[in-house]
This record gives C-alpha cells, sequence and structure tokens, in this order.
C-alpha cells in the first residue's frame, strides 16, 4: 500500500472517529409538561403567561364579588366585550387574555356574552349570520342589546436606579352600563419586575 492510500485511509478513520465522538455527546433536549401556574414556570424581565393568569383570575373575581352583573334588568348579565389597548412595549396576545376572561365570566352562568356587537372577527362573523338568516327566512334578526361593556388596558412604566430596573406592568378593567354610559366597576392589578445587572468582575 503506497503513502497516499495511506494518509487517505488514516484521514477517513479520523473523521469517522471525530464524528462518533461528536455523536456520543449529542443529548437529546428534556422537554416535560409543567403547571403554567406553578413554580416552575420561566420568570423573566417581562410579563408571561402565568402573570397574565394570575391578573385575569383575580380581576375576574372581583367583579363576580362586586355584585355588577346581578344588577342587571334580566339575567344572566349580556355582555360586550370591547378589544384591550396595549400601551406597553411588549407583543401581547390580547385575544388569549381576553378568551381566559370570556370563559371565567361565562362559566359562572351569570354572563351572556354577545357576539353580533362590539369589535373584532365573532361580531363579524356573528353579524354575517344575521344577515344570512333574514334573507333565507324573510324575518329580521333581532339583535339582544347588552347591558355592559368591558374595557381592558394593560399600561406599563419603568423605573431605573443604578443597576436596577424596575417594570411595573397594570392591567385595568371597567365595566360600563350602556344604559346610562356610568361605570359600575372597574379594578386594576399591577405586577412589578425588578431585573438587576451583574457586575462585571475584573
Amino acid at each position: 500500500m503506497n503513502q497516499k492510500r495511506l494518509q487517505k485511509l488514516s484521514a477517513a478513520v479520523t473523521l469517522s472517529a471525530a464524528a462518533l465522538f461528536f455523536a456520543g455527546c449529542e443529548t437529546t433536549p428534556e422537554t416535560r409538561t409543567i403547571d403554567s401556574r406553578g413554580p416552575e414556570t420561566l420568570n423573566t424581565s417581562s410579563i408571561n403567561s402565568q402573570d397574565w393568569a394570575n391578573a385575569a383570575d383575580q380581576l375576574v373575581a372581583s367583579l363576580l364579588s362586586s355584585g355588577a352583573l346581578e344588577r342587571a334588568p334580566k339575567q344572566p348579565a349580556v355582555l360586550a366585550i370591547d378589544r384591550v389597548i396595549n400601551n406597553t412595549t411588549l407583543s401581547v396576545d390580547t385575544d388569549l387574555l381576553i378568551k381566559k376572561i370570556r370563559v371565567a365570566l361565562t362559566q359562572t352562568g351569570k354572563v351572556a356574552v354577545t357576539n353580533t356587537m362590539g369589535l373584532g372577527e365573532r361580531a363579524v362573523v356573528a353579524a354575517e349570520a344575521a344577515e344570512l338568516e333574514e334573507m333565507t327566512t324573510g324575518k329580521k334578526q333581532k339583535l339582544t342589546t347588552p347591558d355592559y361593556t368591558l374595557y381592558a388596558k394593560l399600561i406599563q412604566q419603568t423605573d431605573r436606579s443604578g443597576k436596577q430596573t424596575q417594570n411595573t406592568y397594570s392591567f385595568q378593567m371597567s365595566l360600563v352600563d350602556t344604559r346610562s354610559g356610568l361605570t359600575t366597576w372597574e379594578e386594576e392589578r399591577s405586577i412589578a419586575k425588578l431585573t438587576r445587572r451583574p457586575s462585571v468582575g475584573w
């Protein structure tokens, strides 16, 4: 066997050994299901799904305990949900947030959420369905006027001191009586996140 073939064979063996070595070093990432409200969830400098869930639960509990829904002229109270105004620097899935509140309220049996009034895709779909029903049957569909409209806003305030940065996220909700235009309930939940920059060692 000449010198050139020996060199090629040696190079091939070296490459194979290196490939086996690196393959042995690779590990399969571990993935497991955790409680979205449990202590194992990631805590970041911005608000996360666990924070939103806790704030939504507290706001719903406050609304239910206020007795405002029981004062509606009919039961269950008919509620229209407006869009959530996001005044933070974060990209927030506000539809997911409203869905959680919507489900929590409807499950109590005290609220019926109207899909024919308000904003968003659901209102458009429901309105088109009502128009189609009217064209098919010749009967104009009667829309139920909501007793209340629910408004929500997300606000962020940032404070800095030395190496520390505090972001305070406020989730505000208001319930407005559609007959009088008066606010019958409102509440706010604030979540503060404190981040410290690491010291640079020399």
